[in-house]
């Protein structure tokens, strides 16, 4: 299921989505999507905790049978270098197809933990989960992101033997800061491993920094405080080198600037190649719920994840 976006390109772009008739709509049990939609398109600390309250009973329900977990594995020397490791406990004739989950959190906090529904979905689907932790700011600036994806990859690919995965079909996937990593490493060629490094795709998810001039003045604890400086590091100024394939993905009730990062990079793609990028806005959720929801009976955006990777 590809989900192609029909858009007019100009001042502003109106999105038509068009779903297959086998598309899961939202399953949110109706009091969590009232409350979401209560909440509206903001960002607080008190909206990022009551949804995560929303979500922490659908995740404790939610099936993990078959799913062995290896829990904080080493993949670089800084304390924060640790991953954790979701398989299938089924055996398999082919290596499985590698997903890492990078967590959002602002670009100054966040972890691992929270994203264990992620790394079960993909192991559940016949695929390998890694969620990782990375360096923070204000200890570390950019491109620490996108340096720290490339070292994780480079362990994946010298431990075949400890993940049993493909180590020729990586893709990765981010929420919020964690997009905004792995759009520095997708589109930022100097930041990429050398030779090959077995990305096959990239899932932008809720991506806060495309156009880094966008950006409001706590975007200087990561990118620094040197604003002149910004337009170096924004993506879209980096689009025309390696073209890894994408899947953009936004919530309804993503914050305005958070869909506005996002209409740029989509207009950016256009232009680039004259063609729509594979992008989906994902109904009835925000910037939290829009992978919160992963592995629970709504099946929003998860099929169309397992499409993309299957097919690229």
């Amino acid at each position: 299921m590809k989900v192609m976006l029909s858009a007019a390109i100009a001042a502003s772009v109106v999105f038509v989505l068009a779903q297959p008739a086998t598309a899961q709509m939202s399953a949110n049990p109706p009091e969590v999507a009232k409350k979401i939609r209560e909440m509206g398109p903001r960002l607080s600390p008190e909206i990022i905790r009551t949804t995560g309250a929303l979500y922490r009973p659908l995740h404790e329900k939610a099936p993990k049978d078959g799913v062995k977990i290896s829990k904080d594995l080493v993949y670089g020397p800084h304390e924060r270098h640790r991953l954790d490791l979701f398989q299938s406990e089924s055996a398999s004739a082919t290596a499985r197809p590698i997903v890492v989950f990078l967590h959002g959190g602002g670009y100054v906090r966040g972890d691992k933990r929270g994203s264990g529904n992620i790394g079960i979905y993909f192991a559940r689907h016949d695929m390998v989960g890694i969620t990782i932790n990375y360096r923070l700011a204000p200890a570390v600036k950019w491109p620490a992101g996108a340096q720290d994806i490339a070292r994780l990859i480079g362990w994946i690919r010298a431990n075949p033997d400890k993940h049993g995965g493909n180590i020729d079909k990586i893709f990765l996937m981010g929420n919020s800061a964690g997009t905004g990593h792995v759009a520095s490493y997708v589109f930022f060629e100097d930041h990429q491993v050398k030779g090959a490094d077995g990305v096959a795709g990239a899932i932008l998810v809720s991506g806060p920094s495309y156009d880094t001039r966008l950006m409001g003045p706590r975007s200087g604890a990561y990118f620094g405080e040197d604003r002149s400086k910004y337009p170096g590091m924004s993506v879209i100024k980096t689009i025309d080198g390696r073209k890894i394939p994408l899947f953009i993905a936004y919530a309804e009730l993503d914050m305005p600037a958070i869909q506005k990062q996002n209409h740029v990079l989509i207009n950016a793609l256009y232009e680039r190649d004259g063609m729509m990028p594979t992008v989906k806005q994902v109904m009835g959720h925000n910037h939290i719920s829009i992978v919160q929801h992963i592995n629970t009976k709504d099946e929003s955006l998860g099929p169309d994840l397992l499409e993309f990777i299957r097919t690229h």
